[in-house]
């Protein structure tokens, strides 16, 4: 990549924070240094798209400007690995320019990185601050036509570079032009035919990239909805997911519960074969941590599963302390801990077959009960 910015901060990134993220997440180091340099590109590429649009510039420079935005994390690149931030300046960052899109933008990032889902979120979450603190540099002094012409610069540096499909879900204008368009040179006066030939080759190479984006095992979007909790207390949660079956049914009839209606975490991400958190966890933790503080009678019960791979005893202690780190996020997102249960069952209860990746997949999973209404 050419951008200035991308390989700026991928020295950054090279020399302060490659080797404990590499250990810490377990993955090779030349697959982590594509995918932050795919993290960073895709950024920018997210940045020059949306400058034009009515209020997004002024909410970009905000969070550049905020006096939370420190340009010496530029020189203090590994403590964003030792102690992650979920809630900062960052995430607001990411979720001002992916919004809904965010998780299959991080699926094509790990996916042509070689990298887990996961650890592509992981590295976008360690990637934005630092994109903060360096365009903070950049930028001053100047006025908005210079830096929207700086946003594209950088952007167009990356063309090309970016993972397949990701700039159709981030809106981008700067696609790479048709490899079959490429040296079309007119040998003759009557030029009438290459337009359309040219528009022939974008509509194939455009209902490519769309069949792509719609594969089952790549979501494309989420679509999200608004609901008011008692006291008046707004929440903007996926639509027909996690949060939205737990409210339907704490409204329910009251007085009832039922063992058998364990709610599953869909948002929730840990570390390979570790009980951390990432922080792309958080989001999905706050909504709960909203739902439970809105009714403050319900008491729930947070168990932990794994798949059958391994061995039985570490596998029940991995979903014990996974269950714990649950809990302890939501007590120290102001839930009382007396309202909070925490068990691990390990290889019980599988909902899927252990036989298949996408089942053992399924049934690596942190399950919400409603014990008390």
């Amino acid at each position: 990549m050419s951008s200035t910015v991308v390989n700026s901060l991928t020295d950054v990134f090279r020399s302060q924070a490659l080797a404990p993220f590499a250990a810490r997440s377990g993955e090779n180091e030349a697959s982590l240094l594509r995918g932050f340099e795919a993290s960073i590109g895709t950024m920018l590429t997210g940045l020059a798209s949306k400058t034009g649009q009515s209020g997004f510039g002024r909410q970009v420079l905000d969070l550049i400007n905020n006096p939370a935005n420190d340009a010496h994390v530029l020189q203090n690149a590994r403590t964003l690995v030792e102690h992650p931030s979920a809630d900062g300046l960052g995430s607001k960052f990411i979720s001002l320019l992916f919004g809904g899109n965010l998780s299959a933008i991080t699926e094509s990032i790990g996916r042509v990185s070689g990298l887990r889902t996961g650890t592509a979120a992981s590295l976008m979450s360690l990637g934005a601050p630092l994109l903060l603190g360096s365009l903070m540099q950049r930028i001053r002094g100047m006025d908005s036509s210079s830096v929207t012409k700086f946003f594209s610069d950088e952007a167009a540096g990356v063309r090309g570079s970016l993972p397949e499909g990701v700039p159709l879900l981030i809106g981008s204008s700067l696609e790479t032009v048709p490899p079959v368009a490429t040296g079309v040179v007119p040998e003759k006066k009557s030029t009438g035919w290459i337009w359309p030939a040219l528009l022939v080759a974008a509509a194939i190479v455009g209902l490519i990239l769309w069949s792509s984006l719609h594969k089952p095992s790549v979501q494309t979007a989420i679509a999200w909805a608004d609901r008011t909790l008692p006291g008046n207390v707004g929440l903007r949660i996926p639509a027909g997911k996690m949060e939205d079956h737990l409210i339907a049914f704490i409204q329910g009839p009251l007085g009832i519960t039922d063992p058998a209606a364990e709610f599953d975490f869909d948002r929730l991400l840990f570390d390979s074969d570790s009980a951390t958190l990432q922080p792309a966890s958080q989001e999905q933790l706050q909504n709960i941590a909203a739902i439970l503080k809105a009714y403050p009678n319900v008491h729930v019960k947070i168990s932990g599963y794994t798949d059958n791979v391994g061995d039985a005893t570490s596998n029940q202690t991995l979903s014990q302390q996974r269950a714990d780190n649950v809990r302890q996020e939501l007590s120290g997102m102001g839930i009382s801990a007396d309202r909070l249960e925490a068990q691990g069952y390990g290889e019980q209860n599988p909902v899927a077959d252990n036989a298949t990746a996408e089942g053992r997949q399924k049934n690596r999973r942190i399950s919400l009960r409603v014990t008390q209404k």
